[in-house]
């Protein structure tokens, strides 16, 4: 018995191993590349570290900085971050700025002004109007990204705003995750905001600028991959794909707007049925309640196949990462919904490292001591009227 138990155990250790190359070989497979190493990635969980952090590499920006933003707010950490964007533009720093008109809505224009006033570029994406389909509310630029100097990149899904804030700041506290990259990976990160800023009227800048050498400054293997490319792959919903596919041991997803495809469920079903610990933490607060109610909807086909499900109750949950064996991790601004798949703008950093993948399963851990699981036999008891209120949410899930 002891015999078959470490041949067992020899095997597992094999495909662990293979994780990778498989990985690999699958998304090259597909038409997906994008892999450099030698980066540096620091883990961001908490708003007032992210907000602190982008402060001073903005103060400290010499020749550039791009930022993209789906939301910009006006309130106490916005306006703050526009006055120092203002001041570097007018010391000579090439400042650019891409904001969502719908994400942004409500801004007040002053701030913006206040920008541009001081030399800032500004490109409003999108803006909301009445003679387009459905007035413009589809294609989103819903990234997350400050690039600074080249070397330098934030992704995430932090936007700009005082709700992500911690106490330093007096913010409202939401739970939310960002990466910092410095290394060769920041090349990627330029090209996916050079590209948008071309494609709408930017200005052309001298690329010499935005391109800088860049040296390995660690050791961590990083892809950079969006929603969409031009050959309508879909770099983010593949890389999923491909994880869960090869996941012998645990897949640990965390996500704000949880309503995953056909593919995606089917996936995560199967990992569940060959064993692997499949659990997926969800906002129990959401700031979108009938998204959450959409993708309760689905909650007990999944306690059906053993996949766990848990609920975030400090505070709102808007991070979009997942772990996978400790080796495959993602952090960025993509949900695993529709919407981000196939009509927003999204950037996901997907980190294919065991330390830093531990350091993700680490932060899973601690949010699920401030979260409750959902059990199947008490979530089939909830009433009919809720029932019926996430099957209306869920049939209509394609407008949201």
């Amino acid at each position: 018995m002891k015999t078959i138990n470490h041949a067992h155990k020899k095997i597992d250790k094999l495909k662990k191993r293979l994780f990778l190359p498989n990985f690999m070989k699958q998304m090259r497979k597909r038409g997906i590349g994008g892999i450099s190493g030698g980066n540096r990635v620091t883990l961001i969980t908490e708003g007032d570290d992210f907000f602190r952090r982008v402060f001073a590499a903005v103060d400290g920006a010499k020749t550039s900085i791009n930022l993209e933003s789906y939301i910009f707010r006006s309130d106490d950490v916005g306006l703050l971050l526009a006055e120092k964007l203002a001041l570097k533009a007018e010391k000579g720093v090439e400042v650019n700025v891409i904001y969502d008109s719908v994400g942004s809505i409500g801004v007040s224009p002053s701030m913006f002004k206040l920008m541009e006033i001081s030399g800032v570029e500004i490109i409003e994406y999108h803006p909301f109007v009445p003679w387009r389909k459905y007035w413009g509310l589809n294609l989103r630029d819903h990234r997350k990204i400050l690039i600074i100097d080249g070397v330098k990149a934030f992704v995430g899904g932090i936007n700009i705003g005082l709700e992500y804030a911690g106490p330093e700041f007096e913010g409202g506290r939401w739970r939310d995750t960002h990466v910092m990259v410095e290394g060769p990976a920041v090349r990627d990160i330029q090209f996916f905001f050079m590209e948008n800023w071309y494609r709408n009227g930017g200005s052309v800048m001298n690329s010499s600028t935005y391109f800088p050498d860049l040296k390995k400054v660690g050791n961590r293997l990083v892809m950079v991959l969006c929603s969409r490319s031009r050959r309508n792959v879909r770099p983010v919903h593949e890389s999923y794909l491909s994880a869960i596919s090869n996941a012998r041991e645990r897949i640990f997803i965390t996500n704000a707007y949880f309503i995953p495809d056909a593919k995606i469920y089917r996936e995560l079903v199967r990992a569940s049925e060959r064993g692997v610990d499949v659990s997926v933490l969800l906002p129990g607060k959401s700031d979108l309640p009938f998204v959450k109610y959409a993708s309760r909807y689905l909650y007990k086909r999944y306690l059906k196949h053993g996949i766990r499900i848990f609920e975030y109750n400090r505070d709102i949950l808007h991070a979009k990462t997942a772990v996978i064996d400790s080796l495959w991790s993602t952090v960025g601004s993509s949900n695993l919904d529709r919407r981000s798949f196939r009509k927003n703008l999204e950037v996901n950093v997907v980190v294919l490292d065991e330390k830093f993948g531990m350091q993700m399963e680490s932060v899973f851990m601690d949010d699920l001591a401030e979260s409750s699981e959902v059990i199947l036999k008490d979530f089939g008891r909830r009433g009919v009227s809720e029932f019926l209120l996430e099957w209306l949410c869920y049939r209509f899930r394609n407008f949201f």
